[in-house]
Parts: C-alpha cells; sequence; structure tokens
C-alpha cells in the first residue's frame, strides 16, 4: 500500500547530523575519560542504586549528539580470560554537556544486583563498576554511537517520547537540547515515564528535577506512572498513561507532523504499541503497514533492551 493510500506523509524526517569531524574511538584504543560528577538520582530510602555519572571527555575530539550511546570497557577479564565486552550506555546529556561548556558527557546508570537460581546475589560488571566509580578515576569510553535514534531538524515536529527506567536518559538530552540550549521547540513535546515509585522518578524528583524544571515551557508536558506506588496514589504502568492521553497523540500521529521515540525494557513496547494498533483498525487502517512507513520515514524510533 502506498503513502497516499496510508494518507501519509511522504517526506523523510531530516534529523540532526553528527559532524563530520567528530572523532569516534573502538575498543581496541578506547579514550580515557574521568569522573567528575557520580551521585544518587534515587531519594534516599529507595530500593534501587541509580547514578547521575558525568565525565570529562576534555582533549578526546568527541562531538556526541542527542540519542547517540557511548560504550563503557569495565577493567579485568571474563571467566574465558576475554577482555570485557564493551557496554553501551544511551548518553543522557545533550552535545553542550552536563554544564554547557561542551566537555562532559552524562550517563544514567543503574546498580543491577540480582539472585541467580541458587539464591546468591550476581552483580552486574559494567553497572557496579560504574556506580562504585570515584570522583578523579579513568573509566575507559567508546564511540560515541547510534545514527537513526536522533531528534529531527524541524522543530515544528510534534515529539512522542516514552520510556522506563534508565530509558529516560535519552529523553533527558533531548529536553535538555530543546529547552535549556535552543530554548523552545514550535511542535509539541510528551513524554510519558514509568517507574516503580516516586523515589525512582529519575530527573523528575526531589533529589534531581532536571526535566521536571521545564514543566512550565508551553509546549512541554509529561506523564509519570508508578507501578509500586505509595498507598492512595494511582498504580499504572507506561502504556496505561499513552492510553490515557490516546487523543491527543493519536491525532499527532493521524496529522503527520510526528515523531515517537520509545526507549527501556523490551517488555513494555508491546503494550504502548497495542494503543496504535487499536486506534488504527478502529479507522479501517492496518498497524503493520502504517508502523513500516513511519520506520521508513524515520518517525518511528525504537531503542529496547
Amino acid at each position: 500500500m502506498s503513502n497516499d493510500q496510508l494518507n501519509l506523509p511522504t517526506l523523510k524526517l531530516v534529523k540532526y547530523e553528527i559532524p563530520n569531524s567528530a572523532k569516534t574511538y573502538k575498543p581496541n584504543a578506547p579514550f580515557m575519560a574521568r569522573v567528575i560528577v557520580n551521585e544518587h538520582l534515587t531519594e534516599e530510602g529507595s530500593s534501587v542504586d541509580i547514578r547521575n555519572i558525568v565525565l570529562d571527555l576534555s582533549d578526546s575530539g568527541i562531538q556526541y549528539i542527542e540519542g547517540q550511546s557511548l560504550g563503557v570497557i569495565p577493567p579485568g577479564i571474563q571467566e574465558d580470560g576475554r577482555p570485557h565486552r564493551v557496554r553501551l550506555y544511551s548518553i543522557a546529556s545533550s552535545r553542550t554537556g552536563e554544564f554547557g561548556c561542551s566537555q562532559t558527557v552524562t550517563l544514567c546508570v543503574k546498580r543491577v544486583i540480582y539472585q541467580n537460581e541458587e539464591g546468591q546475589d550476581v552483580r552486574g560488571v559494567a553497572s557496579n563498576y560504574l556506580c562504585d566509580l570515584q570522583v578523579g578515576e579513568a573509566v575507559s569510553v567508546m564511540g560515541p554511537t547510534g545514527r537513526t535514534f536522533l531528534l529531527p531538524q524541524d522543530d515544528s515536529v510534534n515529539l512522542i517520547l516514552v520510556a522506563a527506567g534508565t530509558g529516560i536518559a535519552p529523553f533527558r538530552s533531548f529536553i535538555q537540547r530543546i529547552y535549556r540550549d535552543k530554548k523552545h521547540w514550535n511542535g509539541q513535546v510528551r513524554l510519558f515515564f514509568g517507574a516503580r515509585n516516586g523515589m525512582e522518578s529519575i530527573y523528575m524528583n526531589r533529589k534531581n528535577d532536571d526535566i521536571g524544571q521545564y514543566m512550565s515551557q508551553e509546549t512541554f508536558e509529561a506523564f509519570n506512572a508508578f507501578s509500586h506506588a505509595e498507598t492512595g496514589t494511582p498504580r499504572g504502568y507506561v502504556q496505561d498513561q499513552v492510553h490515557a492521553n490516546q487523543e491527543e497523540i493519536c491525532a499527532m500521529i493521524d496529522e503527520g507532523n510526528f515523531s515517537f521515540y520509545l526507549c527501556g525494557m523490551k517488555a513494555m513496547e508491546a503494550g504502548v504499541e497495542e494503543v496504535f494498533r487499536n486506534h488504527a483498525e478502529r479507522n479501517g487502517r492496518n498497524w503493520e503497514e502504517l508502523k513500516a512507513a513511519f520506520k521508513a520515514q524515520g518517525r518511528w524510533n525504537t531503542e529496547t533492551y
């Protein structure tokens, strides 16, 4: 089925371009960045440890843009004697860095600890290494990588951002770019964010309100969903907030001037997508064909793990 038959715009979105002069580092020749900030993002009393880690990129030649990722190489070797593999983390700061000087990069890292089948605690190699870093210590980094999960250059495009947990990282970089660096966005920006509770509503809690501070912007609105909310607070998942606001965001999609982004655990993708599938079917349209067309135009962007 053609775009005309689907009633879709025919032009692909033009996204921000990665500077030609940007330097990229490989795993066998990484850049040694230094930690200048390692702070908690979760509030005191939370059972989850999520960190805001700022690295100094001075003299690296790295010029990242919003939506890219940075690779981290933990020290040491695996059980098979090989070096640890690279772990990719979405960049959580705009291209001007944490402090607007274009010399830093921010990572949002959750400490991973889980129990194996024998009931023993297993600690994620990279996440615990990063969360335990002290200011001044060096970190082997590679990249940046990523050429698709990027903002459109046209600021009239409506943005639909859906995240859970540390999936909020690239959207913090988007929002910093839009409202801190550029100072405005003519399209509407809608953020849907899922967390277990308010203490883990990272970048939107009492510990750090970097995203919440932009709620006064005319074009920006954020919706939180807490799956383990305190007594008296409605419980729900991010797809429930998407469903509750489907009239507005489905209208954006029907109009065609939009870009959709989803980042986080793959388990949430099906529930979010079901909202759009049902809307398409109610209007006699095939969702899979629509989604394929949106992807081809650069309007449907997902990063899940």
